[in-house]
């Protein structure tokens, strides 16, 4: 098999990405974002309120929103308190987006814990890492202007070289951009104290050799690829609650 160039497979990745960004705008044009309303989780010990920011993987796109990762990691959270859960997830956002849009609202409420689930569209969107870096550093700064004992879980991209929509020759590229974006994401968290969970690193290798874990856009995980996740989330929120470091 002829391996294309590396220049040539970067002009076609661009090229592609202008098609995902289209597809991808048409797509979250087309879902409905989850309500800003305050859904209750479990009647019993302390009350958390928990936030949700993101794009569309923390809004659910490609599941149904009770199989989604908002409401499961809230039902998990709720086997030992009530949980009070806001999701303002917007389908298509980058870093950037959850600052300008999503933030001001998650200010308001003050939360005890956040869960931030970006960075698809940055990797599509080849946002610099710079960009990126700048934004979730301010995220994370004024989540704890708003509350200093806040704990902050977050991560970073999925594996964007897994999608069965991105064309095979093209799939490397996404990964290699994914790594980088989540090399970042992992820096912050460490130097600020965040616990990072790595939802690519970790079960990236499950998307690609089982696309049925895709909806049908072949885009956006399922209700099963969600809860392949959900492992993975479930042990960060843990482990923010618990105080454990994140390791570095």
């Amino acid at each position: 098999m002829t391996t294309l160039p590396r220049c040539r497979q970067l002009a076609i990745f661009l090229q592609v990405c202008v098609l995902l960004l289209l597809l991808t705008r048409a797509m979250a044009e087309t879902f409905k974002n989850p309500s800003r309303d305050t859904l209750q989780f479990g009647t019993s010990g302390s009350t958390l309120t928990y936030v949700v920011l993101g794009d569309s993987t923390a809004a659910g796109q490609g599941a149904p929103y009770e199989n989604g990762i908002a409401v499961l990691t809230a039902r998990e959270l709720a086997k030992t308190r009530t949980v009070m859960l806001t999701n303002f997830a917007i389908s298509g956002a980058r870093t950037r987006d959850i600052l300008a849009a999503q933030l001001p609202a998650a200010e308001r409420l003050r939360p005890d814990l956040v869960l931030i689930s970006v960075g698809a569209n940055d990797v599509t969107h080849l946002t610099s890492i710079r960009s990126v870096r700048r934004s979730i550093v301010r995220i994370i700064r004024r989540l704890r202007a708003a509350n200093p004992s806040v704990l902050i879980v977050m991560t970073g991209s999925p594996d964007m070289g897994a999608p069965p929509r991105l064309p095979r020759v093209l799939r490397p590229i996404a990964a290699w951009q994914t790594r980088r974006l989540n090399r970042m994401f992992k820096s912050v968290a460490t130097a600020n104290e965040v616990t990072f969970a790595p939802i690519a690193a970790a079960t990236g290798h499950l998307f690609r050799q089982d696309h049925s874990l895709f909806a049908d856009d072949r885009f956006h995980p399922n209700e099963r690829g969600y809860a392949t996740w959900v492992p993975v989330l479930d042990r960060a929120l843990g482990d923010a609650l618990n105080g454990r470091k994140p390791k570095p």
